[in-house]
């Protein structure tokens, strides 16, 4: 067993369940294109695309803003703002509504700046994002490399209980900027 092995089932994803010792799951597919309106976005001047960040790691995270996991992840997204993006790696953040209440795009606003969230956000309302990525969980993250492909996933609260998922994907982005691009 792994330092990072716990037993257990910790979520299912795609119909898999995954156990910590899979977590994050390593991937490599294509990453599909963000789709939204320009007034669609929180935080940022103009619509982001992945195809323009090509050469460049992107994290994309699917939350919404009742959700108590999606919360707890939030202060992470917080520090790897401040820590990759001076490295170019962007984090980009998917607002897709639980409850009736996240979809009023002036409450995302409020709650984005409450939460101090600095990097751009979509409001995925239509779910189009989430159907795209074939999402099924909040909170979710993704890591994109410099090629515009997934190479890993987070399903869940990161550092829920020993699971060190902050740590673990922490290395996953040192080892994505690593890479030539």
């Amino acid at each position: 067993m792994d330092k990072w092995t716990r037993r257990g089932l910790l979520a299912v994803a795609g119909g898999t369940a995954l156990s910590a010792a899979t977590l994050p799951a390593t991937l490599n597919t294509a990453a599909p294109e963000l789709t939204g309106k320009p007034g669609d976005w929180i935080n940022t001047d103009a619509p982001l695309s992945l195809r323009s960040r090509l050469g460049k790691v992107t994290v994309v995270h699917f939350w919404t803003f009742a959700c108590w996991n999606c919360k707890n992840n939030l202060p992470i997204y917080n520090r790897w703002h401040a820590k990759f993006g001076p490295r170019d790696a962007a984090l980009i953040g998917i607002h897709t509504p639980e409850l009736d209440v996240e979809r009023n795009p002036a409450n995302v606003r409020a709650k984005v700046k409450e939460f101090g969230i600095e990097h751009a956000v979509l409001l995925d309302n239509g779910y189009a994002n989430w159907r795209r990525w074939n999402q099924q969980f909040w909170p979710c993250v993704y890591l994109v490399d410099r090629k515009g492909r997934i190479r890993a996933r987070w399903d869940g609260e990161m550092n829920y209980g020993s699971l060190r998922g902050e740590e673990r994907m922490n290395a996953e982005i040192e080892r994505l900027l690593a890479e030539p691009a």
